[in-house]
């Protein structure tokens, strides 16, 4: 029987370091980790499951189910940002403790007041809001959409996307473990962390947040961060998107700062952050794609 050859796409190799480096960075933190067991799980799980699809899909029997298969591969690590985001709120107090009063002061010092809790208070018609849920919630159309778009209509790009984006979600979340920052909307009180009601945009928002974000992952702003890089691959690869990214990506920033999901510096700091990530990224893409 011919030895099957293991060949890992790339964004499939970044998912086995981040699960590597945070495994190794839980060894050292262990102490101060709760149901540290079930995070090994899952990163044995991850790791399994993606040697077990490689496999399978360089199997001549399963020719008639490559397709399928390449599918999962493409979409696996993209499902697994899910679960990658709101673990890191179970180890990010390992080094710092909450950092937030530090975030509040650079704001109050940079503008003269607290951004996060003027820029509703002085716009708190439902339409606004409304506006700016829908800016928040249109991270998905620009993030998730630009991916599958390329999946789906340029093959030739699904890879590098796949890589850039999943690899930039990486940087930031260990970027997260190290610097505690929780965001206005977990930082202040009621009701000055709570956005003013909207309509649709704004429940499907309020219960996306209810079930999934967790207290970490404000600075820099990742939704920014993300975003801009997405903006920025669609830029150089793919400029029939571009029309319809850009205007989202303008109300997306704005909005992370109206529902008090980020204070203005995280958002000065998503912006600069890309500038490292995307070029790093880039280079790595160029390396991955040839081993």
């Amino acid at each position: 029987m011919a030895e099957v050859r293991l060949k890992l796409l790339p964004v499939e190799k970044a998912t086995l370091y981040y699960a590597g480096i945070t495994a190794v960075y839980m060894c050292v933190f262990a102490g101060r980790i709760d149901a540290l067991w079930m995070h090994f799980g899952v990163r044995a799980a991850v790791v399994i499951a993606i040697i077990l699809l490689a496999r399978l899909s360089h199997r001549e029997k399963a020719v008639s189910l490559r397709p399928a298969i390449n599918t999962v591969r493409y979409v696996l690590p993209f499902a697994m940002l899910s679960y990658w985001y709101p673990e890191t709120s179970c180890y990010n107090e390992c080094i710092f403790s909450n950092l937030d009063r530090h975030f509040v002061a650079a704001d109050e010092i940079l503008f003269g007041c607290q951004p996060s809790l003027v820029f509703s208070d002085r716009l708190p018609q439902a339409w606004m809001s409304e506006l700016m849920y829908f800016g928040y919630f249109s991270y998905y159309f620009i993030f998730f959409g630009t991916a599958l778009w390329c999946y789906v209509r340029r093959k030739d790009l699904a890879d590098k996307a796949a890589f850039i984006f999943v690899g930039s979600f990486y940087c930031y979340y260990l970027i997260f473990i190290v610097f505690p920052v929780t965001g206005p909307q977990f930082y202040f009180e009621p009701p000055f962390s709570e956005a003013p009601d909207g309509y649709l945009f704004c429940d499907i928002m309020r219960f996306l947040q209810a079930i999934a974000e967790k207290p970490t992952g404000a600075f820099p702003s990742s939704h920014v961060g993300i975003a801009f890089a997405v903006v920025i691959f669609v830029s150089r690869h793919c400029r029939r998107l571009f029309p319809y990214v850009l205007p989202l990506f303008v109300v997306l920033v704005c909005s992370t700062v109206y529902i008090k999901a980020h204070y203005v510096v995280d958002i000065i700091a998503g912006f600069a952050s890309v500038a490292m990530i995307y070029p790093l990224m880039d280079k790595m893409w160029k390396i991955a794609k040839c081993r």
